[in-house]
């Protein structure tokens, strides 16, 4: 094996190897655990509004204070050629959790007739129970939702039983709805007490969903909001976004401090190895050659640090998802882009940083000093 190979050095110096490999590793951890917790939070968000994908809801612009949709505009929109149901429909909340952080999501009262309709729509389906009738105040859940409020079928939920709930009065749980989709059904009749519902629900035909929306984007209403997949697409930008930057700095600080930090410590290291490099230099060894040997060095160190870091973080993030998360209806997003992304300017930066110093002092050598300085 060529004695100057980068592996040999790391064999003979792993007090030296370490200390940085494991530094290196811990910081790709912690940056990882901030960007799975915000993925996350983010498939909560999509989760809330992941009906929406399948159906629109027209409700008034409430923000203008207008209370019910003109007739002008219910016309207008049953005009669509992409349009499979029209039907009435009224919207209120139930109280869940993402990562133990109150999240309150959509429950759709409507007939009995359009429940197996919705079901279909969404593409999801009765996994326990059975559907909510209009004789006693019922709902059905998602299984998500049971497992992070810990109900089963039987149980309450409502604003007497939880405060959270926007849900008025007490409401028995008789079904479990399973699904990608997080749809939560209530009878039309119950929720409105009788009165005229002010919203409506638009289902498309099977697999129009991206010509309805066009024809709805194209109605301008500023009495109503046409909750389209553009509208809640706006919606998960916006709050997205705000995450994003917080996490991004954050992540800019840690990087830096540890770039500095790792390359102060490679300095320290490569004044303890100068009498090395000085020799080699003596000997014949070009300046690039020990330039590209730094530069491996550093490399191989930083990309076996992301590697373990990485591998540390999935084997972690997996078994709290196993154990933890998913038995209260949460999984953690782990293997993803936005993980890989995230965590690989750990080793970019922490390498330039480290072999931009290096190469510094290396240009700055004086083998003859080195050389003087051992005799």
């Amino acid at each position: 094996m060529n004695p100057l190979s980068i592996f040999i050095y790391y064999s003979r110096n792993k007090r030296k190897a370490l200390p940085v490999l494991g530094i290196l590793t811990l910081a790709v951890f912690g940056i990882s655990l901030t960007l799975v917790l915000t993925a996350t939070i983010f498939d909560g968000v999509r989760g809330f509004v992941s009906p929406y994908y399948h159906f629109v809801v027209v409700e008034p612009n409430y923000n203008k204070k207008y209370y019910q949709l003109d007739t002008s505009l219910r016309a207008d929109v049953r005009q669509s050629e992409h349009l499979a149901v029209y039907a009435p429909i009224q919207t209120s909340f139930v109280y869940g959790t993402v990562l133990g952080i109150p999240t309150n999501y959509a429950i759709f009262g409507v007939s009995d007739d359009l429940m197996p309709r919705l079901l279909q729509a969404t593409e999801t389906n009765l996994l326990e129970g059975r559907l909510p009738g209009v004789r006693e105040n019922e709902v059905a859940l998602h299984e998500s939702l049971m497992k992070t409020r810990g109900l089963q079928v039987g149980d309450y939920i409502g604003r007497e039983i939880n405060r959270e709930d926007n849900l008025d009065g007490k409401w028995r749980v008789v079904g479990v709805i399973g699904g990608k989709t997080i749809l939560n059904l209530v009878a039309l009749d119950r929720i409105t007490h009788g009165r005229t519902p002010n919203e409506i629900v638009l289902i498309p035909k099977t697999g129009e969903m991206e010509g309805l929306a066009l024809d709805l984007n194209a109605l301008k209403s500023e009495r109503a909001t046409i909750q389209t997949p553009a509208y809640w697409n706006q919606f998960i930008e916006k709050t997205l976004s705000q995450y994003d930057s917080l996490v991004t700095a954050l992540n800019v600080v840690i990087i830096t401090v540890l770039s500095l930090g790792v390359g102060l410590l490679n300095m320290i290291y490569f004044r303890q190895r100068t009498g090395e490099f000085g020799i080699l230099s003596g000997i014949g060894f070009s300046r690039s050659f020990l330039v590209r040997r730094v530069t491996l060095e550093a490399l191989v160190l930083t990309i076996v640090a992301w590697l373990l870091g990485m591998a540390l973080s999935v084997a972690v993030y997996q078994i709290l998802d196993t154990l933890v998360f998913a038995p209260q209806g949460t999984h953690l997003s782990i293997l993803n882009t936005r993980l890989l992304l995230g965590t690989l300017p750990v080793p970019i930066f922490v390498w330039l940083f480290s072999t931009v110093t290096i190469m510094w002092q290396l240009t700055r050598l004086d083998p003859v000093a080195v050389i003087d300085r051992r005799d």
